[in-house]
């Protein structure tokens, strides 16, 4: 005969939706202390408490999971699953009652310090327990129902409260309530603008040119980047569903103007049918899209015209997108723009130095990789682990079919996904000399890989070269803004030679700048 325990046990399960209720009587520091009370009180073990801050809707819970685990490699040792009331356990009664029964049929009772049930297996309280789980419900409906009659208000008044798009932040208007504004990635939303009214760039080529300067972007979220007109100030009421569906000028400051936002829209649609322009990306105008009107700002593009007689003559020139009179002819500041990056050189002790910070820069890569791949590793064999321990669980019947098959397609899944990241790290490339002879090539020989490549490879190697735009007058350029790490490797020759190596510190922290993998391959042909 067993013998029959002295004292129960529980677990305490705290619960909030979000954290700003961590100030309201439902904070988690409130739960915690109360259930802690409860257990002294009642001569109750706390053995372990989850802490969550998730919505209550279903159970699809990080920390419910964990509690659950909990319980099923405890079962028989554990009495009491606790928490502080019923809507914290669930505010929704469907899933409340499955999850209610699913925990009590590992033989642990379901409780709440404030909702105490006495006897919780009768009818009657199952009863009591539904009826209060449908109030936790329809509170949360009506929550649901008071925010989005708020929302609706707020947006049509020209505040726009929802999770705000890349360029802007939540902010308190200047009338103190809540809207949005421009923050530090205002200005690459802008040039992401810029860079597709020209025509130039695919969507595919900007994902992966402002990527690397810090947006996070997708391929389907960059075409509903291009396509928001919040971006010009307003609020389009019908992409929210909001009666009268209408625009509606917004209180936050636009980043972009209305007129570039209509080019773009063109651009997208097909419709940029005015003056004749040059194709895509030819040859003719490799600077297209970084060369700038030196009077006005606005990006030149190459055009062809001819004098209204010799109509099968055609004149080249790169001129003003606004119409401002600016124009050049690009053989002009091709010549000058090849003379002034032939002269970036840097010094034979510059190119030792870059040497040395590419050797320590590869083993720096080759060795996170390693470390990663290891605990990709570790992580497998660990689920592999649970594995045998659930399959040895379930083999001496501590355990059921459903239970069993859930957690073991859970953890296959885990493991494939696991293996298949693993796969990305095994092939590790260990040539060493030819990773470091491309780098002292393309340093070296900046304009060379330039002058001889096809317009494609100009367009990313420019991109690569300049972190601002290009502006041409007088015959000469403005300086040159390279980015910092051609900079340090070439203006500043003399200061640099005299530098110390100090492992990882003087170029590590620019070896996003220099191009990127892809490049390579594609320049193999290259003459330099």
């Amino acid at each position: 005969m067993e013998k029959e325990k002295k004292f129960k046990t529980a677990i305490g399960y705290l619960r909030v939706s979000s954290l700003g209720q961590q100030n309201q009587g439902t904070s988690l520091e409130s739960q915690k202390e109360s259930i802690r009370n409860f257990c002294l009180n009642k001569g109750i073990i706390l053995l372990n408490t989850f802490v969550e801050t998730y919505s209550g809707k279903d159970f699809e819970r990080p920390e419910f999971n964990k509690t659950y685990n909990f319980l099923l490699e405890n079962k028989g040792e554990i009495d009491l699953f606790l928490t502080m009331k019923i809507d914290r356990f669930t505010r929704d009664t469907h899933t409340g009652l499955a999850t209610y029964d699913k925990i009590t049929n590992l033989g642990v009772e379901v409780n709440y310090v404030d909702d105490w049930i006495a006897d919780s297996g009768s009818a009657q309280s199952r009863m009591i327990m539904t009826v209060k789980m449908t109030f936790a419900e329809f509170e949360r409906n009506t929550i649901i129902e008071r925010t989005r009659l708020g929302e609706r208000t707020a947006m049509k008044a020209g505040r726009y409260i929802k999770t705000p798009p890349s360029g802007y932040s939540r902010a308190v208007l200047s009338n103190g309530k809540k809207g949005i504004e421009p923050n530090g990635k205002a200005e690459l939303i802008k040039n992401l603008f810029e860079d597709y009214s020209t025509g130039i760039y695919s969507q595919d080529e900007l994902l992966k040119k402002y990527t690397l300067k810090g947006l996070s972007l997708s391929k389907s979220s960059i075409s509903r980047t291009l396509e928001n007109i919040l971006y010009t100030g307003y609020i389009d009421l019908k992409k929210h569903n909001i009666p009268p569906y209408n625009l509606v000028k917004g209180l936050h400051e636009p980043i972009i103007s209305e007129e570039l936002f209509n080019k773009v829209q063109d651009v997208k649609n097909g419709k940029n049918n005015k003056t004749q322009k040059i194709r895509q990306k030819n040859p003719e105008f490799p600077l297209n899209t970084f060369l700038h009107c030196s009077n006005c700002g606005s990006p030149m593009r190459g055009s062809a015209s001819n004098n209204g007689k010799n109509k099968t003559k055609q004149y080249l020139f790169y001129r003003c997108a606004n119409n401002c009179g600016e124009a050049y002819k690009p053989e002009l500041v091709h010549s000058v723009f090849y003379k002034t990056i032939s002269e970036i050189k840097p010094s034979a002790g510059v190119i030792e130095l870059f040497k040395t910070i590419l050797i320590d820069e590869y083993e720096n890569y080759t060795n996170q990789r390693m470390v990663t791949y290891k605990s990709i590793e570790s992580k497998i064999d660990d689920f592999k682990k649970q594995q045998m321990t659930l399959t040895d669980k379930y083999i001496n019947g501590k355990i059921d079919d459903e239970i069993y098959d859930s957690f073991i397609q859970k953890l296959k899944q885990e493991i494939f996904h696991l293996q298949t990241e693993k796969e990305n790290y095994e092939s590790i490339n260990s040539d060493l000399n030819k990773f470091i002879s491309f780098g002292l090539t393309f340093v070296t020989n900046i304009d060379m890989f330039y002058k001889n490549a096809s317009i494609e490879i100009k367009t990313k190697l420019l991109g690569s070269y300049f972190n601002d735009k290009l502006f041409f007058s007088k015959n000469k350029f403005r300086t040159l803004p390279f980015n910092e790490a051609i900079l340090l490797i070439t203006k500043f020759n003399k200061g640099l030679e005299g530098l110390k190596k100090e492992k990882g510190e003087l170029f590590s922290k620019f070896s996003h700048s220099v191009p990127g993998v892809g490049i390579e391959p594609t320049l193999q042909g290259t003459r330099v």
